[in-house]
Order: structure tokens, then sequence, then C-alpha cells
């Protein structure tokens, strides 16, 4: 063989090598990543990420990944940023057309007037189906807004004033965030007879959430309280349940935790046994951050009988969990 030939053929050998090692390292990184997510470890996980993407900017699987975890952290504007730049790379990329399509699904739900005619508004594995079990009237509220509710004006006035609101935050700019945190305040306070009262308590629950920079979780938590205590027979209860769960999770308010995972376990004690798995390892992460560990570890083991050594995600999570306590 002649040298010239030699050289680039060892050329070829070590650029082939390399890319195989950098997509190693990639799908290392993206399945620590997926076990992070599943622990709901978000933080670390972004941190994670974050710093893969300053090594290797040009990997679409880490933008993906990284895209996943701020979506499950209700940064939404950030995750479709990321997808967003992986389309401009591949418009091909499955993964991200889907993510996109989902994000933008979700805001225009999130946005969307509620049919308060419905019937069906939560399936049976959600916490809260029908009226609520926590006593929200007599329970600490979180130290966020608050709200003072007035009956100066009968229904109907109530129903006149809730449609001039709405129709104001029609004609908003949709930054204009501060404008529709103050007029959804006034829906909520001036025209709590109405359904646009409770409509307004989840719009503004987002709002607290996903518009503003950095998330008011405090705030949010507390409009969700109110919603729950001033309707205790809402439509909303099983999905504004679970929005609390993440959001008490988030701001470790534990023993307020429990109480939903608890009533959730008593509405639906026999899922199926994924379902069962998913919920067992998140109850006892709630009972390890309430300092509880000897029930943790009780529904960490539950995981494991659960799982019968197929080694599934929640079981390695729970494994861990076990190791840490």
């Amino acid at each position: 063989m002649k040298k010239s030939n030699l050289i680039l053929a060892v050329t070829l050998g070590l650029m082939t090598s390399i890319v195989a090692f950098a997509e190693s390292n990639e799908l290392v990184v993206v399945n620590q990543a997926k076990e992070l997510i599943a622990q709901k470890k978000y933080s670390e996980c972004e941190n994670l990420l974050n710093k893969a993407i300053g090594e290797n900017p040009d990997s679409l699987r880490i933008k993906n990944a990284l895209g996943q975890v701020k979506y499950k952290n209700g940064k939404l504007s950030e995750a479709s940023s990321l997808f967003s730049q992986v389309l401009g790379k591949d418009p091909k990329n499955e993964y991200a057309k889907t993510m996109l399509e989902k994000i933008r699904k979700e805001k225009l739900a999130s946005d969307s007037p509620i049919n308060f005619g419905s019937s069906d508004s939560a399936s049976s594995n959600e916490a809260g189906t029908g009226s609520g079990d926590t006593d929200y009237a007599s329970g600490s509220f979180s130290s966020g807004v608050s709200f003072k509710v007035s009956n100066e004006l009968p229904l109907d006035k109530q129903k006149e004033l809730a449609k001039k609101l709405y129709g104001e935050m029609v004609e908003l700019d949709k930054w204009a965030i501060a404008d529709f945190i103050r007029l959804h305040t006034q829906v909520i306070e001036k025209c709590h007879l109405t359904d646009q009262a409770q409509e307004s308590c989840w719009r503004l629950s987002n709002l607290y959430q996903i518009g503003v920079e950095p998330a008011e979780f405090d705030n949010a938590i507390a409009v969700l309280e109110h919603l729950l205590k001033q309707y205790p027979d809402t439509p909303l209860m099983p999905d504004a349940k679970n929005r609390l769960m993440i959001l008490y999770e988030k701001t470790e308010q534990y023993e307020k935790l429990l109480k939903l995972h608890e009533e959730l376990w008593q509405k639906d004690p026999e899922p199926d046994t994924k379902t069962f798995m998913i919920r067992a390892l998140e109850y006892g992460n709630a009972l390890a951050g309430a300092g509880k560990y000897e029930d943790a570890t009780v529904w960490y083991n539950k995981v494991l009988e659960k799982d019968g050594g197929k080694n599934s995600l929640e079981a390695r999570a729970a494994h861990r969990k076990l190791g840490n306590l």
C-alpha cells in the first residue's frame, strides 16, 4: 500500500473512532438524564445537560434531552426554543416535532375557556376525583397572594363585569403579563359567583408558573388553594390537585404533598402495575422529603416487589433511593 493511502486509511479510521466515541458519550449522558428525570431531579439534570452542551454544542440528542427536562420542569418557552433549534438543524427530527406540538397544545389548553358543563374532567388515576377531602377551609395557606372576595355585586352584575374584564383581556398583547394578573385577580375577587372566577384561578396559576420569570410557585399554590377552598365542588378539582402535588414538591411542602398522595391511594388503592410503581415511588420520595424514612423504605420496597425483578426504571430509582436513606 502506498504511503499516502496508508495515511488516508489511518486518518479515516481515527475519524470513525472519534465519531463513535462522541456518539457513545452522547448516549451515556442522555441515559443519565433519563434516570434523573425519572427521579424528578430536574435541576441536577439541567446542570448535567448544560455541561454536555457546552462540550458538544452541536449535539441534537443532548438538546432534545435538555428540552425534555425543561418541559418537565414547566419551562415551556425554553423547551420550545431548544426543540426549534433541533428542527433548524434537522427538519425531520420526529421527537422535536412531537414535543413542539405537545407544548403548543398544552399552552392552548391552559389558556382556553374551561367547559364547566363537562362531567368527565378527570381520569380515575388523577388526584381528587370528585369533591375535595383536604380541608383547605381550615388548613394553613402558602405565603403567596391572597384575595378579598367581595359580595358587593349581585350575580347578574358579576356576570356583566366578568364578561367585560375578559373582553379587556382579549385586547391585551400576549406579553402583558401584569395586566393579565390584575384582571384575573379582579374576576376572582369581584365576580366570585361566576364560572369565570374559577377559570381565572386556573389561568392565574398558569401565569405565576410560566408567565413570570422567575416562576412564583408560592403564588401559584396560593391561587390553587383558594380555588379549592372557595369552590369545593369545582370540576377543576382533579387538575388543581395534580398541579398542587407538583408545586408542593418543588417548594418542599411535604406534609401537604403527603395528604394529597394519601387521598389518591384512598380513592384508587389498586391501580395497574406501571401506575402503582410510579405513584409508590413518588409517595416514597414525599415520605423521605418529610423525614419519614422508615415509611419511605416500605414504599420503595413495594416498588421493587411490584417490579418482580424486571429492573424497570422505577425499580432502579427505588434501589438508589434505598441506598441513600
